[in-house]
């Protein structure tokens, strides 16, 4: 009897023209792939083989002349070969990024069922990102990320890293009563922590409930009032879950975000400028210089980047040097503005760093690039921008 890989070598090899008239191009182009493979030193796989002869079994009657090979091979399939077998990868691990920073790792052999899984997934962690080929992602390596990852792939038989298992445990051992009255600001006494809210905002400011739950975030403690999303600025800003959020251009002008800051005692301010959008150079600094300048900001400016002497870049750079936007950057900075992707020297031995960001008319968004890694020191990055950009971190601009 004939076996079914053997009976596809000899419709191909002696009926090609007849199978390729009488089949639709998809079954033919499949026949002609599988074809391929066994002809290979590699054969083909069991689910392979399964096609084979679903589309044998679907096209009998069309490939008449053969009708009845084609039966006696699909009765009681038999293979010249044994089927290739393909190694099943399933783990997840810590690895370290481009920049040498842990991330957790997950690494798999492509199924429809782990990508289904995966694509819920990275909806729930922060930072998520996956390798061209599809078959590695990674994602911050955090309590939360963990917890998610874990619960949703071990079900699948994961193999998972021991320091990810014992992280998990740790994690589930965990009251989350006990651990949030252990960060709440009342219960909070240790004097570095003092000292560090005493430097940040100095003994004789008067400090609000939104200036409170602002800083949760930067010092890592839980307020015991609850926090007020509100139609203001400054407390949606103040209340924000993640770290970066975006704000929308219609709703908001740059003066009433800077002025939101000011109010919470944000400055000094990284502005980051969108080399994609760089028609908007001149125009974005023109609105910088309004929005500081109604905020009564009119000295300790840097702008950090200049343009070539052309059409858009000469007033730009004249702008700057009008304004004495040209300071050298030191502690007394009050705002410092560089181009996306770019980050000087300097900034990385200067002590000065940024207590907010504001990123205009972003495309891509801080995620990618030195700027975007230098930003990741701040607890507060602003998206300004006409659209939302599809980031993880999030928050929508204006809530109605």
């Amino acid at each position: 009897m004939t076996t079914v890989d053997n009976l596809l070598l000899d419709i191909i090899n002696r009926h090609n023209d007849y199978a390729r008239l009488q089949l639709t191009k998809r079954d033919y182009d499949i026949l002609n792939n599988l074809y391929t493979s066994i002809k290979s030193h590699f054969f083909i796989t069991e689910n392979q083989s399964r096609l084979l002869l679903k589309i044998l079994k679907e096209n009998q009657e069309k490939l008449s002349i053969i009708s009845e090979q084609i039966t006696d091979a699909i009765t009681e399939p038999a293979w010249s070969r044994k089927f290739r077998q393909i190694e099943q990868v399933k783990k997840l691990y810590v690895n370290n990024d481009e920049h040498q920073n842990p991330v957790l790792t997950v690494e798999f052999t492509f199924s429809s069922q782990i990508r289904k899984v995966l694509t819920d997934v990275s909806k729930k962690c922060d930072n998520w990102s996956s390798a061209p080929n599809n078959k590695k992602c990674w994602t911050d390596y955090t309590e939360k990320n963990i917890i998610t990852l874990v619960d949703a792939l071990a079900p699948l038989k994961f193999d998972i890293d021991d320091t990810v298992k014992n992280h998990y445990d740790t994690i589930k051992s965990w009251s989350k009563t006990d651990v949030e009255n252990q960060f709440l600001l009342t219960n909070i006494e240790h004097r570095n922590f003092i000292t560090a809210i005493t430097n940040d905002l100095g003994v004789t400011t008067a400090i609000d409930q939104n200036i409170i739950n602002d800083r949760s975030m930067r010092y890592q403690y839980f307020t015991e009032n609850p926090k007020n999303f509100g139609e203001n600025l400054t407390e949606i800003i103040a209340n924000r879950s993640k770290t970066k959020i975006w704000i929308g251009k219609e709703d908001y002008s740059l003066s009433s975000i800077i002025a939101s800051l000011v109010e919470l005692k944000r400055l000094p301010i990284l502005v980051v400028f969108d080399n994609f959008v760089n028609d908007k150079y001149l125009k974005n600094l023109e609105m910088l210089n309004d929005a500081l300048e109604e905020n009564g900001i009119f000295d300790s400016v840097g702008v950090y980047f200049r343009l070539p002497n052309d059409e858009t870049g000469t007033p730009f750079n004249e702008l700057i040097k009008a304004k004495s936007y040209n300071v050298q950057l030191d502690e007394t900075t009050k705002v410092a503005a560089v181009m996306s992707g770019k980050i000087p020297k300097f900034f990385l031995k200067n002590p000065w760093k940024p207590m907010s960001v504001i990123a205009l008319d972003t495309k891509m968004g801080l995620r990618h690039g030195k700027t975007a890694v230098y930003s990741n020191c701040c607890d507060l990055v602003v998206e300004w921008a006409d659209k939302e950009v599809l980031f993880e971190n999030k928050v929508v601009g204006k809530w109605r």
